[in-house]
Order: structure tokens, then C-alpha cells, then sequence
């Protein structure tokens, strides 16, 4: 044997004895390697956490700023787009286009100025320049002049230029305003052509740049933040020039998508978050929003060097303690502490069991519901969940085969697939599926579970459920109990590609489902006979008036009373849901009908407008309202029908003086934007779109959603509490 095997052999040796001598200071060193690294999974856990909320917050701001900044944009491109046509109309008259210029104006008061410049001597009669422009005077006046003369050539300024040239509407380079007060201001133009369809001239209206510095600067949740808006070519429209803005433009001159997020390191050393975004529509602007990096992350660090001290000075006291006390250790009290350790460790995943079924009581106006579970062992195989999600109550309850920690293990999971499945689809079936598919990947000890999925559209009662191998569920409607039509699928984890149909049914108010696990039915008394169906259904005949709390207790006192001293043989589940639908008395009802046209959503925020002043709503809920339905709208504006295809949207308002109900129906494609995945914001900005975080907004801004395909048509319905 050579010498480095033989060292190696005797390091072997000393470490072994170490572990027999100091068996407690071995299992410290341990805890201490495992803190360590339990406190590393911690701090990467809630690092990432605010990491993902500080990509969303800023998120839900940019976009609000983008809406904003949108519509004032889309009304001065609607504005003169459509007024290039109304000129083209009446070329023949060039005096005409000193009114053009002046209404353009009067009716547009954030317009800085509006004119009409034709090329050169189009009409002849009228000298080489042609321009009639107007401009907003001392107090309410507007001056009309014809500006276009020699010296002062239009035909070599971008915003002639540019529309003249490529024949398309453009957003200029900001520059100062000459004549005026020196603001900076820029000029979107669109070409008017003659019935040859040539290109004559263009109209234009100016717009001052100042209203923007007020709108990126809204709303900061991080006092750190600043904003920036550029134009494409990174000519600055709002902000202050500061040193990082300097640094950010280099990198974002070098990335042509324009949509993106990156961290920077400053040349002070402070590190920075940086999101950008193209503003959209006609322009080329781009939307920066730079922000510190210690504002963000600053108190985890400190939080993390406050605790890590004195936890390593505790963790070095604990092993000088167990150090001087482990050769007193008994035989005996190391098995003790064994077999504390196991029932420990039973009672917390009991513990932790039954702190995953749903806690506290549950608030909610059109349904009142009740759960019971009691596992034969200290833990157990049966689950049921519930939770609303937009103005829908899911549902459902289960039972493992087998009982212990097996089955305890096989519930644990399948309570998670339900709850990841339906965190974003409301059809039964597909849920089913979903929790299918996964469960049955690596089942190689055959476990399966029973379960039945339903979902309850609480305003109409809809009820769609699906039922994998498991007791069907008792229904009272009209003071009658009866067992509920289900199609007999296999259990969950028998077959990968096992298909679920879904089944349908309409609940009257006051009806009343219960559910429940075979532990119920097959509940034995000291003679082995169980308690059976007939049993449960005698119990529920007493029970057509009572709550689902009453109709519990009063099914766990039947059964106790048959079983009396008799060992329970299984899990015992059951759940009690009574529908009771909040009736909506409207004291207010508007309606609107419009097309699929973007520009109808002028029309849109007129009648919004019109229903907030009816009611007389503070200035900030105004505005979460009005940017919420015209997200939503606009949504439906753009996916609902084919492409070319023109279709109608009917917008419902319907107030009871304590909340808003706002209904958008569409003839259009069936779809379910309440059903999409949420965005990924842990995904970098530049791996996900802008337009994913729509929905995002709308559940930001309202305090409920809901959707239902009724008839062929798609009901979108918002919910905003007024007090």
C-alpha cells in the first residue's frame, strides 16, 4: 500500500472517531452548514420576490404613463389625419384653408398652433409659399396669418418635408418655438393629396412639450425613480439631463429593439434598474425609467447582516453547550429523543396538513360554505379547496388511495395542482386534465386519487363540474334533495391520456351542494355494517333549510352516533356550499354601443366621462375607472373580431350608488382573458411583451373581473366599490 493511500485510510479513521466521540457537535456543525444555506435560499427567495415585484409595480406604471401619453397622442393624430382628408376635398378654394387652420385650432385648445402648407406655387396666384397658420394670442384669441413667404421656407422643415417626401403622417424632432415663448415644442403633420393622388402639401398642428414633464412624473412608488421620454432618435421630450441619463443613452443608442430592461453600473458606483419601452402608435418616443438599486434591495441587505450576527454568535453558543454536555448522554435519552422527534415531526405535518385546507372563515356575498375534515391517522389522504377567482367559486374535494404519509404526500401535491391549474383557467375539465397529466408522470406505486372539480359563476349561478371516480355530490333545489348526473370518469393517475368531459348545470338561489369523501358512507360501527347512502340521504331531508355549518353538524353528529366507539377505518371529508346570489339594483343605467374602430374610444372616454360626472366621482378613482375600461375595451377593439372584419361592442353601465358593473359584450371570437396565464415578470423585460401586462392592468385598477361566453356572445363584466 503506498504512502497517499495510507494517509488518506488514517484521515478516514480520525474523522469516523470524530463523529462517534462528538455525535451532538457533528449534528451543530451540520445545523450550522444548513442555516447557512437555508438563510442563502432565503435571502435568494425574497431577492427574487422583490426583484419580480419591483418589474411589475413599474409594470403597471409605465403603462399607465403609456395610456396616457397615448390618448392625448391618438387625438392630435385623429385630428389632423382626419383633416388632411376634409382639405383634400377642397383644394379648389385656397382661402377656405384660413378657417381650415383656425377651427383646427378653436377646437383643439392643447393645440399650440395648426396650419396648412402647400407646395411650392401650387397656386400660383398666391406667390411661391402658401401657409395659412394659426396661433393662440393674448388671453382667448387666435391669430390667423399666412406665414409662407420668401425667407421663410416650410419646404425644408422636417415636418414638411418628411409627409411631402415618404407620403405618410410623422411626429417631428422637438425644437424651440421661435416666435412664441421659447417652449420647446414638435409638429405631427399628414399628407394632403389631390384627386391624382399626388401629394399637394401637408397639414400639421404644433403641440407643446411641457404637459409631459407633469405626466412621467406621476405616481412613483420608488421616491428613487426618474423618468425620461426620448424621441427615436434620443432627442430629449421630457426630463432632466442628469449624469446616469447620459451613461443609459450610450447603451440604448447600441439596441435597436428599443423594449428592454438592464442594470447599470454608474461611474459613482451605484448600481441602477433600467426599463425602456416604445411609446407607440406614430411616434418613434421611447419611455426610460431609471431607478436605484439600494432603494430596492437596501433594507434586505441590512436586514441580512442585522440577523446574521447573532445568529452565528447563538449557533457558536449551542455548540459549546451541546460540546460540554454530549458524553452525559444517555442510551436511553437518545431514544427518547428519537421517538419524540418522530411524534414531532407527525404533529407538525399534521399541523401543516391541515393548514393547507382553507382558514378563517369565508366572507363572500353569494355563497356561504362550510368545510369538515378529520383524518383516521395523524395524517391523511382526503383534500378539499376552495377560493374565488374573478366572481367564480372553485371548488372541489378528493381522496387518495391508501391512508399515512403516503397519502398525505399524493394530497399535499394534488391540493397544489389544483390551485397552480386554476389559478388561470376556469374550465373543470381542462383542470382535471392538467392535475392528470402531471400526477400520473413517475407514479410507480399506482396511488390514485377520486376527485370532483366544480366552478360556480356566482352572478348567474352557472355551475360547470367535472367528476373523476368520486361519490356524486347531493344537490337541494326547491326544498328537494337529489344525487347529481355525473359522468363516471377514472380516478386521477390511472392514465396519462385519459380525457375529462365537462358537465353543466343552472343552481336556483338557496340551493345548497354537499360533498363528501367515502369515509362518510363507508363510516362502520363496532358490527362492521356502514353508514351507507340511504343514511346520508335521510340526514339531508332534515336539513333543506339549514346552512352549510347546521348541515354539517348535523351529518357529523348521525354519523358519531352510528359508529359511537367504533375505531374510524378512514378519513372523513365532507363540504357544504349554499349559493345565495346578491340581487343588483341599478339606480343608475347607461349604455353604448360602437365598432371596433380604434377611434371610437374617443367616443368611449366621452361616455365615461359623462357616467363619472353623473355620478360625481373623486378625480383619482375617475381615473383608475377610465383607464381600466379603456384597457379593456381597446382589448376587445383589437382581438375580438378577424382581421377587416367590423363588429359592434356594447358597453353596459350599471350603478346601485355602492359600485360600478361595467358590461363589454362583443359578437366576436370566444375568449377569456380572466383564463390567460399572468405575465411572467420574472422573465427579463426584453423576453416578454409589452401588451401581456394589459389584463394585468385591468386587475390592478378594478376590484373584480369576470367572463362568461353566453348565447355567442363574450360578457366581460368590471367591478369597482364607489365607497
Amino acid at each position: 500500500m503506498n504512502k497517499t493511500a495510507t494517509t488518506h485510510k488514517d484521515w478516514r479513521k480520525r474523522l469516523n472517531s470524530f463523529k462517534k466521540a462528538n455525535t451532538s457537535l457533528t449534528i451543530i456543525i451540520s445545523a450550522v452548514l444548513l442555516l447557512e444555506l437555508m438563510m442563502g435560499i432565503m435571502f435568494y427567495a425574497a431577492q427574487n420576490f422583490i426583484q419580480r415585484t419591483m418589474e411589475r409595480m413599474v409594470g403597471v406604471e409605465m403603462n399607465a404613463i403609456y395610456l396616457c401619453i397615448r390618448n392625448k397622442l391618438a387625438n392630435v393624430e385623429v385630428t389632423v389625419d382626419n383633416m388632411s382628408w376634409v382639405v383634400s376635398e377642397g383644394l379648389e378654394e385656397p382661402s377656405w384653408m384660413f378657417d381650415v387652420s383656425r377651427r383646427m385650432l378653436k377646437n383643439n385648445p392643447s393645440f399650440w398652433g395648426s396650419g396648412v402648407a402647400f407646395i411650392p406655387y401650387y397656386y400660383s396666384n398666391r406667390g411661391k409659399f402658401y401657409e395659412p397658420y394659426s396661433v393662440h394670442g393674448g388671453g382667448d384669441t387666435i391669430m390667423t396669418l399666412q406665414v409662407g413667404r420668401e425667407g421663410v421656407d416650410y419646404t425644408k422643415k422636417e415636418y414638411y418635408r418628411v409627409p411631402v417626401e415618404q407620403g405618410t403622417s410623422h411626429w417631428s424632432e422637438p425644437y424651440v418655438n421661435q416666435t412664441g415663448d421659447k417652449s420647446l415644442i414638435t409638429t405631427y403633420s399628414a399628407p394632403i393629396r389631390n384627386n391624382q393622388d399626388r401629394v399637394v402639401g401637408v397639414v400639421f398642428a404644433d403641440i407643446r412639450t411641457n404637459w409631459l414633464e407633469d405626466v412621467i412624473n406621476e405616481e412613483k412608488v420608488y421616491k428613487s425613480t426618474q423618468r425620461f421620454l426620448v424621441t427615436g432618435h434620443y432627442n430629449m421630450l421630457a426630463g432632466k439631463v442628469v449624469p446616469v441619463f447620459k451613461e443609459v443613452l450610450q447603451i440604448l443608442k447600441a439596441d435597436n429593439d428599443k423594449n428592454g430592461y438592464f442594470m447599470l453600473k454608474g461611474k459613482d458606483g451605484t448600481m441602477h434598474h433600467v426599463f425602456y419601452t416604445l411609446v407607440g402608435g406614430k411616434t418613434d418616443w421611447v419611455l426610460i425609467n431609471i431607478l436605484d438599486d439600494d432603494e430596492v434591495f437596501g433594507r434586505l441587505r441590512f436586514m441580512q447582516m442585522m440577523l446574521l450576527l447573532p445568529l452565528i454568535l447563538g449557533l457558536f453558543f449551542a455548540m459549546f453547550i451541546v460540546w460540554r454536555s454530549s458524553n452525559n448522554l444517555s442510551r436511553l435519552k437518545k431514544v427518547n429523543a428519537e421517538k419524540e422527534r418522530i411524534d414531532s415531526e407527525l404533529q407538525v405535518a399534521s399541523h401543516v396538513q391541515q393548514n393547507m385546507l382553507p382558514q378563517g372563515e369565508f366572507n363572500a356575498e353569494s355563497v356561504d360554505l362550510e368545510g369538515f375534515l378529520k383524518p383516521a391517522r395523524e395524517v391523511g389522504g382526503d383534500i378539499y379547496d376552495y377560493f374565488i377567482r374573478d366572481e367564480k367559486l372553485f371548488f372541489c374535494i378528493g381522496d387518495v388511495s391508501g391512508k399515512g404519509a403516503p397519502s398525505a404526500i399524493l394530497m399535499a401535491v394534488t391540493h397544489a395542482l389544483f390551485r397552480s391549474a386554476s389559478a388561470h383557467e376556469s374550465n373543470p375539465a381542462h383542470i382535471m386534465q392538467t392535475i392528470n397529466e402531471t400526477a400520473c408522470q413517475g407514479n410507480k406505486t399506482n396511488m390514485f386519487v377520486t376527485m370532483f372539480i366544480g366552478v360556480l359563476d356566482l352572478p348567474t349561478g352557472r355551475l360547470r363540474y367535472c367528476d373523476a371516480g368520486h361519490d356524486a355530490p347531493a344537490i337541494m333545489e326547491n326544498g328537494k334533495w337529489s344525487i347529481a348526473d355525473v359522468i363516471a370518469h377514472l380516478p386521477i393517475g390511472v392514465f396519462d391520456d385519459m380525457k375529462y368531459d365537462v358537465q353543466e348545470t343552472t343552481l336556483q338561489p338557496n340551493s345548497i351542494i354537499f360533498l363528501y369523501t367515502d369515509g362518510l358512507t363507508e363510516a362502520m360501527n363496532t358490527t362492521h355494517k356502514q353508514f351507507g347512502l340511504k343514511r346520508i340521504e335521510a340526514v339531508l331531508d332534515e336539513c333543506t333549510d339549514k346552512q352549510p355549518k347546521e348541515v354539517l353538524e348535523k351529518v357529523t353528529k348521525a354519523v358519531d352516533s352510528f359508529v359511537k366507539n367504533a375505531e374510524q377505518s378512514d378519513d372523513l371529508t365532507m363540504l357544504a356550499i349554499r349559493y345565495t346570489p346578491k340581487q343588483f339594483k341599478s339606480t343608475l343605467t347607461e349604455t353604448l354601443t360602437i365598432k371596433n374602430d380604434i377611434h371610437e374610444v374617443k367616443r368611449l372616454s366621452n361616455f365615461l366621462k359623462s357616467v363619472i360626472e353623473k355620478l360625481d366621482i373623486e378625480t383619482s378613482l375617475a381615473r383608475k375607472l377610465r383607464l381600466g375600461v379603456e384597457e379593456a375595451v381597446v382589448n376587445v377593439i383589437s382581438y375580438a373580431y378577424p382581421s377587416d372584419n367590423e363588429g359592434s361592442i356594447t358597453i353596459n353601465m350599471m350603478s346601485d350608488d355602492h359600485s360600478l358593473r361595467f358590461q363589454i359584450i362583443d359578437e366576436g371570437v370566444a375568449f377569456d382573458p380572466t383564463a390567460q396565464q399572468k405575465t411572467d415578470t420574472t422573465l427579463s423585460v426584453e423576453d416578454r411583451q409589452i401588451g401581456g401586462l394589459g389584463i394585468l392592468l385591468v386587475r390592478e385598477l378594478m376590484d373584480s373581473i369576470n367572463y362568461e361566453r353566453i348565447e355567442g356572445k363574450n360578457i366581460l363584466t368590471l367591478i369597482k366599490k364607489l365607497k
